[in-house]
């Protein structure tokens, strides 16, 4: 009878932890996108930034980071399929830095923006 205790544990544990990626599924998915950097070729996968909603305006702050990798000041951001279909031409602010640039929601937006420190 002690085994069967320690599969329902461990049956448990899996399920927590299952649960858990999840969450992590749906945050990267729905709360993130994704910003690529054109090279001269080609888009360059530079990483993801959180999409934040300030005042009913979706805001997208790219961070230093992102701008030192950056080849050039082209920069594509990817969102969900979803929230593109919700709020089809919308529009949300990118910022870099002290740079900011209004773009509308669509499924591949390209914006050219130089980061500022001031």
């Amino acid at each position: 009878m002690p085994d069967g205790n320690l599969w329902i544990q461990v049956m448990m544990a899996l399920i927590l932890f299952a649960g858990v990626l999840l969450a992590v599924q749906h945050f990267m998915r729905y709360h993130t996108v994704q910003i690529y950097n054109w090279d001269g070729r080609r888009y360059r996968f530079l990483g993801r930034e959180r999409l934040l909603k300030r005042d009913d305006i979706y805001v997208i702050n790219i961070r230093e980071r992102l701008g030192d990798l950056s080849y050039t000041t082209r920069y594509r951001v990817l969102l969900s399929q979803e929230f593109v279909k919700r709020r089809r031409y919308g529009s949300l602010l990118l910022r870099a830095g002290a740079s900011e640039a209004w773009l509308p929601i669509e499924e591949r937006m390209v914006q050219d923006i130089y980061y500022r420190n001031d």
